[in-house]
């Protein structure tokens, strides 16, 4: 029956997809199938291209892949012949679905062309009596392709495929077949999936399946050998049978149509020829089919192989392609009736035309230069082994970047801001003159970004309802052991280890004797917009790390980067049923609001008023006792310590700037703000956050927390959650001086802190500041939020500005 493969696209519940193409059309991809696929919540997405087609492709339309190495993977594959199925995979938590046919993912493909594809679909929820079979074969087929892929390490395509199992436990608990299986209606069913490797070929398997004499053959195939070998065979090793090809024509010449090479039909293969499809509406046939009817039965093979060898492999040895394919057994005249095979009407043979040229041929590749990926205005090559680097250069259109390798780095170029903005195609010029083919730069922040790890249902919904201002932020307070521990989804310990790899050095802190020395070593820029979010892999920190910056710096994560993709998600599916089992609670996405500031003017009870303080109180003991802990210790950490911090100190911040109407008496605060000078001092947020801060960055700066933060030497600007918790601590520092300089009864203690802020504030130092604008910016914003009076804010902003001048500051 017809069947719209964009219309199959128009299904919720899915979290990753795997499809294969032989012909590669950018675009078409790009902008229509990864494009729904995100839509309906299927952000997780591989596509895996014939490498010669897919350089072909990226030579003629580089521009073409405007999201490739962002929001997608692209996997070139290599071989002896082509890679050459045709296979759409989705996987959901309990749930799947498999498309397998002739159909590339190309514009012509899934829209000009007449194309065979089959669906197949399993869902755990599902009663239905083949549900196990299905299920098998989809885990066979993706065992098949994932046994395709580059054997050598790529951290990108780890980390995707890491994600899609562990999102999918029903595939490790699938028990896989093979052979035919027989299904609830009586019919035989197989996947036929070839290996260049094996001692047979997808002709060979197809043949040994049919039982009883063939009584007629029946092919449709828009290529064939040009001596028609594989035609041949299968006529004869099925004994002679009558032979009827199907072929569509056009009145207009210019037109693709079916083409037969005549001329080298041996004089026993008399076939016949037939038309199929619709006059009035031609469209080239590219369907595969291979129909061998007997009495009782019709023995099916159809997927990606033509009739060719390269395809079905001679006798007893495999093909040279990698094809796939599926082996059916139905009734006698059921694909007749199917496809509308009339055998009626014949073609003369001097209206087929000949064909102009065999079937495409992969071709010989150059070299594949590796894995080149971007981080911030700077691409670094990965070089393979048996490849000399010395004097290679980057080839970016008709531009050519030297290779430099400095400071213990990987061989890295330098690019400007408008090609750091967009997808990058890159060939590498050795000094030998060696070109090799082009390869897509990756970004692996933005490629985890766009595919995070799932978050626990309980605490997503948490997170959201505090970024959304449906929830209080205090409600967080309550779950601090979600903010300190490590129960957040991530990466493996074993894949992290594999993506820092050894080609990557570390500045650590504890190796400088000043600040001053530290920030020389690093080298780093700072800017708040241009700085890595480093939590791509944790979404749980990473929308830790938004209810933070909202409102100073925007976080590119998978909602913001889906965010127009989302809003089409309901036009897509507009008019259409869908009719697939156990979406697993996902649905069509929702449209991403912006995050508001929630106002609670309506009065709330004493008890739950207490309720919060007590909260807050207990988080802020616990984060104190992680410090101290910390402090003891004298092992590395990481930015997930560094939004950790950020978090707590921001609702620290919350807990002392949101005025709850209390029911019976006045507004008031968690926590006071400052009462620098009263008996309260202790529980105030300046102090309890300054000592804090002190353990965080030491009165030394080798003393401090923040001195054993591991960071990149391939980074060129500083990451954005150090730049915020620089600032952020500056501006603090500045306030509990500002106030305790006017507080009545703190004269003493302003002399202690007279010496001791100026040194915590000089250890800040050690990663370069922003420009003044930003911090400006930044401050201005963190005042307005906690609804500060504008002269308080300007005295503590010039406090802020003193403080820096008597530090070391860093050029700009």
């Amino acid at each position: 029956m017809p069947f719209s493969l964009f219309d199959d696209l128009k299904r919720s519940g899915f979290h990753s997809s795997v499809l294969t193409t032989y012909s590669v059309d950018p675009a078409f991809y790009d902008a229509n199938i990864q494009h729904r696929l995100r839509a309906f919540g299927c952000q997780n997405n591989l596509l895996m291209a014939d490498a010669a087609m897919l350089s072909r492709a990226l030579e003629q339309l580089p521009e073409a892949f405007s999201h490739a190495g962002r929001k997608y993977l692209i996997a070139p594959i290599e071989g002896g012949g082509c890679f050459h199925p045709k296979i759409m995979l989705r996987y959901g938590k309990s749930k799947a679905r498999m498309t397998l046919g002739s159909a590339n993912a190309t514009s012509a493909g899934w829209g000009s062309n007449r194309e065979l594809v089959s669906r197949i679909k399993w869902s755990e929820s599902s009663d239905s009596p083949d549900g196990a079979i299905h299920c098998r074969l989809i885990a066979r087929a993706h065992d098949w392709l994932l046994a395709r892929l580059p054997a050598s390490p790529d951290t990108d395509l780890a980390y995707k495929l890491d994600l899609l199992n562990s999102q999918s436990p029903w595939l490790a608990n699938t028990v896989r077949g093979d052979g035919v299986e027989e299904l609830a209606d009586g019919s035989l069913i197989d996947l036929l999936l070839s290996d260049p490797g094996s001692v047979s070929g997808i002709g060979d398997r197809f043949l040994e399946r049919i039982e009883g004499g063939a009584e007629q053959l029946v092919i449709i195939s828009p290529y064939w050998d040009v001596d028609l070998a594989a035609l041949e065979r299968l006529h004869a090793d099925l004994g002679g049978p009558s032979t009827h090809i199907f072929l569509t024509l056009a009145d207009d010449l210019e037109a693709r149509q079916s083409t037969f090479p005549l001329p080298e039909l041996d004089w026993g293969l008399k076939p016949k020829f037939h038309p199929l499809g619709d006059n009035g509406r031609h469209r080239f046939l590219h369907a595969k089919l291979i129909l061998a009817q007997t009495r009782r039965h019709d023995y099916l093979l159809y997927g990606s192989a033509n009739c060719t060898t390269a395809a079905l492999g001679p006798r007893r040895k495999a093909g040279v392609n990698c094809e796939a394919a599926i082996f059916r057994r139905l009734p006698r005249g059921t694909i007749d009736e199917a496809l509308g095979l009339d055998y009626s009407e014949t073609i003369r043979r001097r209206d087929i035309v000949a064909p102009e040229r065999p079937e495409p041929s992969a071709g010989t590749p150059r070299f594949h230069p590796g894995r080149i990926e971007r981080k911030d205005d700077r691409l670094f090559w990965s070089v393979p082994p048996a490849i000399d680097p010395a004097g290679a250069e980057l080839v970016i259109g008709e531009s050519r970047l030297p290779l430099a390798v400095a400071g213990g780095m990987r061989p890295h170029a330098q690019i400007g801001p408008s090609l750091a903005a967009a997808t990058i195609v890159v060939r590498v010029a050795l000094a030998d003159g060696r070109v090799s083919r082009p390869v897509i730069v990756v970004d692996p922040d933005m490629l985890m970004a766009a595919a995070p790890n799932p978050l626990a249902n309980n605490i997503k919904r948490r997170l959201d309802a505090v970024l959304s201002g449906a929830s209080d932020l205090i409600e967080l307070a309550r779950d601090a052991h979600l903010i300190f521990g490590d129960a957040q989804p991530r990466r493996s310990a074993g894949l992290r280890s594999v993506v820092s790899g050894p080609s990557i050095g570390a500045v650590v802190g504890q190796d400088f004797d000043s600040p001053e020395a530290f920030r020389e070593a690093l080298g780093l820029k700072a800017d708040l917009k241009a700085g890595t979010f480093a939590h791509a892999d944790n979404p749980a920190l990473q929308l830790l790390l938004q209810i933070v910056l909202r409102g100073i710096v925007q976080l590119e994560d998978s909602e913001s980067i889906d965010r127009a993709t989302a809003d089409s998600a309901a036009a897509l599916a507009s008019g259409e049923r869908q009719d697939d089992e156990g979406d697993d609670g996902d649905g069509t996405p929702a449209r991403a609001e912006a995050p508001q500031q929630r106002v609670t003017d309506a009065p709330i009870p004493r008890e739950a008023f207490e309720r919060n303080r007590a909260a807050l109180e207990r988080a802020i003991i616990r984060f104190e006792e992680h410090i101290a802990a910390l402090a003891t210790s004298d092992g590395l950490l990481d930015l997930d310590f560094v939004t950790r911090a950020l978090f707590m100190i921001y609702l620290m911040l919350y807990g002392c700037s949101h005025r709850y109407v209390v029911e019976g008496g006045e507004p008031d605060v968690l926590i006071p703000f400052s009462a620098i000078g009263t008996r309260r001092q202790e529980d105030g947020f300046l102090l309890r956050a300054a000592r804090l801060i002190s353990r965080i960055w030491g009165r030394s700066f080798t003393d401090g927390l923040l001195a054993r933060i591991p960071l990149d030497r391939e980074l060129a600007n500083v990451p954005t959650p150090i730049l915020t918790l620089v600032i952020l601590s500056r501006w603090i520092l500045a306030a509990i001086l500002t106030e305790a300089r006017t507080a009545r009864g703190a004269k003493s203690f302003v002399g202690i802190l007279e010496v001791q802020i100026p040194q915590i504030f000089r250890s800040t130092s050690a990663f370069a500041l922003t420009d003044e604008v930003q911090v400006e910016a930044t401050v201005a914003q963190m005042a307005r939020q906690i609804g500060m009076s504008g002269h308080q804010a300007e005295e503590i902003l010039r406090t802020m500005v003193r403080l820096g001048s008597r530090t070391t500051a860093p050029e700009l």
